[in-house]
């Protein structure tokens, strides 16, 4: 319903539109939002790469005597050839002993015992010594065995010779013979003379104790004057002697930059029951009575699984006062009870809450592993292991500076799988693995080879999960519009980008508070807004923008439209409206205005003689001069107008009326009036015509029919204004009916314009009867009529015969 009062109520819209133009701008400031991003791709990642030990480079080795950083001497760590090897190889441990000879067959008592420069000598007898104490050292195993002699030769051999010779329980043999020297030998004053005699026999404890060695000076009695002396004789032994010690090998890798398969539990939400949260973590209110701190619900990462519950203390030794429980659910919402957790992998649920408990221990911190993430290792232990430690020889696996796995050194294959997830926390992107191996020996001396190799390590329980993220859209922002104004387009689709589509691809959907006052939609990429015509006020906007997974962008904008109090629209007259001088006519028109009512609109004309009535929508005129005239219109509403003109052409015209039609005879010479006939006779219509115009009817046409039929036609030539005139019609009374009506119409043709066209006809009847006549006429009459069929008939023939006679000869054909 359009207002009373359009003055007022224009004022109290626009303070109205202002308010809600301000409410707008600051409840909903430009709102927009994204819904939720989907995921498109899960994928497992392998958390150490660097395990398939392909790049040595990604690798830090190194080996150390144990519980020091000197380097180590028997084993070393290299990454080559795909594999970590770590190897200890460990030669013999020897150590040399002399045995000297205790006795002397010969009696060479100087020569017993260790040197101590007390010598015997000797131009020609032999010198011997045997029994050699062996026995502190038979539980070794020998590696080598020579003979140690202190002696002297004085002066140079050229002819004589001296020889040393053994004698033992499997032969005798000269083991060295000395002759032409060229100049004195000299064993005693400084070093010994050694001889190895490992290769004479294969030597046994009992062997070389029972053996005898002599020396023999062979003269030939002629001019060397030299003699031959010995101070000792004994047997230096080289022998396996027990030993042990401990070096490590170990080697190092860290993979960096991944997000770990952990979800840290949120210690400062949740439900507090006795217990509370401190500078260093959960902690019972007192100190002393159990109290529980349950989680919120924690849901599980998409297409992955829970795997076990970690917690830390502050305080090395209070992780016994800590239970832990956990709760599952499949909807986030009703949860199961709650269960103790031992420790194995939780069940495969969408969501859990972890409840746990203390006294005296504060926890640091609570979180869950993802996937159960573990480590596998694969290799070999081979070489002899001769001397290892099967106790004190270990080889460990730390993850991020946690021993995972401290497992004994032995020999074959092995493969092992250890859950790494309470070494992972989810601000650390670094997982450090580090080797070593432990070798320890006590050893008799042998030599040995003990290796460690690994083919392979792996981390898995790592995912990436790849996001279908919503599109993202600049602003479409508020829009101002006018009431009567154009609408406007907005780039969109050109502004908006998606991580996995085409913008182009992107299906935008608008809801629309006020579809009465604007039409939003899509248009070639961009928001059309139309306005509604004649509407003012305010619409919300909510425009989504999805893609093919249906992740979207939202955004919420208003559209103000200003109203505009609208001129009266006053619509076109014909090009010339023709009125009839001094005759009242009423002329239709059409007006509308949008925003006011009625009875605030005024129309005015600048003609005394123009009446206006707005409520019908009439003008009423009564034109005084003939002519062309233009009458000026105006339409007002309280703030505008709109001004038409009315061209007229005011003619003076003819108005001819048919008064009366009188039906007479007048075969007596007087014209007598009838009201019957008879049947065929011959009757006159006398037409009335009057000219009630205001000018003359020249030609003015009168046909007459009776019973429907064209009778006859009169014509006045001319029938002035004021006029009245006759005419006459006559005819023959049909021969054959019982009535007879007989119409007058004036200019049916419509030749002279009139002011009243409706006037121009009328009628009158009569009833008509059969004739009264005599035998005599009824006789001539058949007479006649027979007469006239049978001059017919012979009319007819003498005209065929005739024919026949003057046409032409027929065309005959020439042979």
């Amino acid at each position: 319903m359009l207002p009373p009062n359009p003055t007022y109520m224009r004022r109290k819209w626009n303070a109205t539109f202002l308010f809600f133009v301000l409410s707008f701008a600051l409840a909903s400031p430009l709102l927009s939002n994204a819904t939720a991003r989907s995921v498109h791709e899960t994928m497992p990642v392998d958390l150490f790469p660097q395990g398939d030990l392909t790049d040595a480079s990604q690798w830090s080795v190194g080996a150390t005597t144990s519980f020091t950083s000197q380097p180590a001497s028997y084993t070393d760590s290299m990454v080559a050839d795909q594999r970590i090897t770590m190897v200890h190889q460990r030669p013999q441990n020897t150590d040399t002993m002399s045995y000297w000879g205790l006795t002397s067959p010969s009696e060479s008592d100087n020569v017993v015992g260790a040197p101590d420069g007390l010598f015997m000598w000797s131009t020609g007898p032999v010198m011997s010594v045997q029994d050699f104490d062996v026995t502190a050292s038979t539980q070794y195993v020998m590696t080598g065995v020579s003979v140690v002699l202190a002696f002297k030769i004085t002066d140079a051999l050229n002819i004589d010779s001296v020889r040393l010779s053994l004698d033992w329980s499997n032969g005798s043999e000269i083991l060295r013979t000395w002759s032409n020297t060229g100049a004195a030998v000299d064993y005693i004053n400084g070093s010994h003379y050694s001889f190895d005699i490992s290769s004479v026999d294969t030597w046994t404890w009992s062997m070389l104790s029972n053996a005898k060695f002599t020396m023999d000076y062979v003269s030939v009695g002629q001019t060397d004057d030299a003699r031959l002396e010995l101070d000792a004789i004994g047997i230096e032994v080289t022998m396996e002697t027990p030993w042990y010690g401990g070096e490590v090998a170990q080697a190092t890798s860290t993979a960096t930059g991944y997000d770990l398969p952990v979800v840290d539990l949120d210690l400062s939400v949740g439900d507090y029951n006795g217990i509370s949260l401190s500078v260093c973590g959960l902690e019972s209110n007192d100190g002393q009575t159990i109290g529980t701190w349950t989680s919120e619900a924690i849901t599980v990462p998409a297409e992955q699984s829970f795997g076990r519950i970690h917690y830390v203390v502050n305080e090395t030794g209070t992780e016994g006062n800590v239970s832990v429980q956990y709760a599952t659910s499949t909807d986030g919402i009703a949860f199961s009870s709650f269960t103790m957790f031992a420790g194995d992998v939780l069940p495969d649920v969408e969501y859990v809450k972890v409840r746990v408990s203390t006294d005296i221990a504060c926890i640091v911190s609570v979180h869950i592993d993802i996937n159960d993430p573990a480590i596998f290792v694969a290799g070999r232990i081979y070489g002899d292991a001769f001397g290892i430690n099967a106790t004190l020889s270990r080889w460990t696996i730390s993850v991020n500076d946690i021993t995972v796995a401290n497992l004994p050194v032995a020999l074959g294959q092995f493969s092992h799988e250890i859950p790494i997830g309470h070494t992972l926390i989810s601000e650390n992107t670094n997982i450090e693995v580090v080797i070593k191996t432990w070798f320890t020996w006590d050893s008799d001396g042998s030599s040995s080879t003990t290796a460690m190799e690994i083919n392979s390590i792996e981390i898995d329980g790592g995912y990436e999960i790849l996001y279908d993220e919503d599109p993202v859209c600049q602003l479409v922002g508020d829009q101002y519009l006018t009431e009567d104004g154009g609408g406007l387009f907005v780039p969109l689709l050109t502004r908006c980008t998606d991580d996995r589509g085409l913008a182009e691809d992107l299906v935008v959907s608008f809801v629309n508070s006020e579809p009465d006052i604007v039409d939003v939609s899509l248009d070639q990429g961009e928001v059309r807004i139309s306005l509604q015509s004649e509407q003012s006020g305010t619409s919300q906007v909510t425009m989504t923008v999805s893609d093919a997974a249906g992740n979207s962008y939202s955004e919420i904008f208003n559209v103000f439209v200003e109203s505009v109090d609208d001129e009266p629209v006053l619509n076109e007259f014909p090009a010339l409206v023709q009125v009839e001088h001094a005759l009242e006519t009423t002329i239709p028109f059409a007006w509308s205005d949008v925003d006011s009512s009625i009875t605030a609109m005024t129309m005015s004309a600048n003609r005394s003689w123009v009446t206006v009535d707005l409520d019908s929508e009439t003008l009423t005129l009564t034109a005084p001069t003939p002519g062309y005239t233009s009458v000026l219109l105006s339409l007002c509403d309280s703030t505008s107008c709109n001004e038409r003109v009315l061209d007229l052409h005011v003619v003076s015209l003819p108005d001819l009326e048919i008064t009366d039609v009188v039906v007479g005879d007048d075969s007596s010479g007087v014209f007598i009036e009838s009201e019957s006939a008879e049947n065929g006779q011959f009757l006159i219509a006398r037409v009335y015509l009057a000219n009630y115009g205001y000018s003359d009817a020249e030609m003015a046409t009168i046909r007459c029919t009776v019973n429907g039929q064209a009778a006859d036609i009169a014509t006045i030539p001319t029938l002035g204004a004021g006029e009245v005139a006759v005419a006459e019609c006559s005819f023959q009374a049909p021969i054959e009916g019982e009535f007879l009506v007989i119409d007058a119409i004036v200019d049916g043709g419509q030749v002279i314009d009139e002011r009243n066209e409706s006037n121009n006809e009328m009628g009158a009847s009569l009833t008509l009867n059969q004739p009264q006549k005599s035998e005599q006429e009824d006789l001539g009459s058949s007479i006649s009529t027979t007469t006239i069929y049978v001059g017919s008939l012979i009319a007819l023939i003498l005209i065929i015969a005739g024919f026949r006679f003057l046409a032409p000869a027929k065309i005959r054909k020439y042979e």
